[in-house]
């Protein structure tokens, strides 16, 4: 006789009903009917079995009754077959104590709980984090709490999924209500054939003031998504007097084509009132051509950054042992000050990598005048064609965007950044006016520069104020041109 062991988690008396109707209907359909029968602790009083039994089976002549019990109607046989329910408590089962507060019954999330969950990861700390932080408040072991981190994550599921109903209509409430609070916040949005939002640009009225200062350079990174929607955030940054990363404008968009683009830089432009001196983007074909078309004045160019995070899938398998020496030697090349130079320099480091037919290497060198910095000289960019500025940025934008946050959220996250700026710029504009920065030379110009300059931008001044006397002049063997260089290059 085949044995079989299963075990159930469940109301005992529900149990015991639906175990019947599956063995009465398994007892139909093979010609035999079964009776329950059950076991006691005669000690306890407490009933921990139920045993189903077969009675009469088809063709099988019955037992004799005694006629001192009571005639049941059915007739018990010899057949062995039968199943029986065995209760058992959780700690048989998990004997260690500490193994059952794993079970999901017992794993719950408090409403007070709850509520203080969503406040840190409002403020932006992790589950890790916020694990971490209630069992220090409740001055709990390590891994003590009543939940786990994936019913945190579940609790962030539920919690999105109730939000993101009314997402698009609460973002559309809360810029016309702005726009009326302030005539300087700007946004525009479009509507697709099902009447859904499909793109939008907005900018908070301070952004606006910020850009009408500083949006001589601006920066626009569409890296980051709300995945949540799938769908690419657009960011526009730029730096203030004080060095600072600011925040421009924001725009959420339905998907990254060329319409989109033209749409998106028409309506910047329209809105700000000015295009930029400059814009720096990463390769993006359709974002090129648009800027081409709607800001025709501006000068474009890469951002270094985008292109050398591609390097290690780029290179890594074709150069092996060799990628970290090319890595250097591009970055030397990426520095020579002269267009000249680097037009010399370029097709010797190709060769010494006998990268000649790489498709990458090709392709970069084609779009040179956009990321090379000889080819942009002339043009202000605010330092913001630099790595270190990039990862500056990159850093800004994670603080208020992740892959989960729905927009309810990034609207207040946005909101947050903007008046983070605006505190660290009142704390620079006190700084100014009480830090005492030392003058390097008697010079009238570098006392000057002094009074009118922010210390972020007199420092810069102060290091090309100084470089300024160590250049050596030198003349052509034409005789009728002359070579300016400063001395750390004419000493190579």
């Amino acid at each position: 006789m085949a044995k079989s062991t299963m075990q159930f988690r469940n109301n005992r008396s529900l149990v015991n009903k639906k175990l019947l109707f599956f063995y009465q209907s398994y007892a139909r359909k093979n010609g035999f009917s079964v009776r329950k029968g059950r076991f006691v602790n005669k000690k306890t009083g407490e009933r921990k079995r139920r045993d189903f039994f077969v009675t009469v089976k088809e063709n099988q002549s019955p037992k004799r009754i005694s006629q001192k019990k009571r005639n049941r109607g059915y007739t018990k046989c010899e057949c062995k077959a039968h199943m029986r329910i065995t209760l058992r408590r959780i700690n048989e089962i998990f004997p260690e104590e500490w193994q059952v507060r794993f079970l999901p019954s017992y794993r719950n999330i408090k409403l007070e709980d709850e509520k203080r969950i969503l406040l840190l990861k409002e403020g932006g700390l992790s589950v890790t984090q916020i694990m971490r932080v209630m069992e220090l408040e409740r001055g709990l072991r390590h891994g003590e709490l009543p939940f786990l981190n994936k019913d945190i994550h579940n609790l962030f599921a539920k919690n999105h999924k109730l939000h993101s109903q009314n997402d698009a209509r609460e973002l559309l409430e809360y810029c016309k209500s702005a726009k009326n609070d302030n005539p300087n916040f700007q946004y525009a949005f479009t509507l697709d054939s099902e009447n859904r939002l499909e793109h939008i640009f907005w900018c908070h009225a301070h952004c606006f003031e910020l850009y009408q200062k500083y949006g001589d350079a601006v920066v626009f990174d569409t890296t980051y998504k709300v995945n949540s929607y799938d769908m690419p955030f657009g960011i526009f940054v730029g730096i203030d007097n004080n060095g600072r990363t600011i925040l421009l404008g924001c725009a959420l968009l339905r998907n990254e084509k060329l319409i989109t683009f033209e749409w998106l830089f028409k309506k910047f432009t329209l809105l700000m009132k000015k295009s930029p001196k400059t814009i720096l983007t990463d390769q993006d074909p359709w974002m090129k051509q648009a800027i081409e078309k709607e800001m025709p004045y501006t000068k474009h160019a890469f951002c270094i950054w985008h292109i050398t995070t591609k390097f290690s899938s780029w290179f890594t398998s074709v150069l092996r042992s060799d990628y970290s020496t090319w890595c250097t030697e591009f970055y030397d090349l990426y520095k020579l000050e002269s267009v000249e130079e680097f037009e010399q320099q370029w097709p010797l480091v190709i060769a010494k990598y006998n990268l000649e037919q790489n498709k990458h290497v090709t392709a970069l060198y084609q779009i040179k005048t956009f990321w090379v910095p000889s080819y942009l000289h002339g043009f202000f960019f605010g330092g913001m064609t630099t790595t270190g500025r990039s990862d500056s940025i990159n850093a800004f934008v994670k603080k208020f965007i992740s892959s989960r946050t729905c927009l309810s959220e990034l609207i207040k996250q946005v909101d947050l950044a903007i008046e983070d700026v605006g505190h660290k710029q009142m704390h620079d504009s006190m700084l100014a006016k009480y830090q005492e920065l030392h003058l390097r030379s008697l010079s009238p110009l570098e006392k000057q520069g002094y009074q009118v300059l922010t210390p972020f931008a007199f420092k810069k001044f102060q290091d090309q104020f100084a470089q300024s006397i160590q250049y050596s002049v030198a003349q052509e063997e034409n005789c009728t041109s002359f070579i300016v260089r400063h001395y750390k290059a004419t000493r190579l």
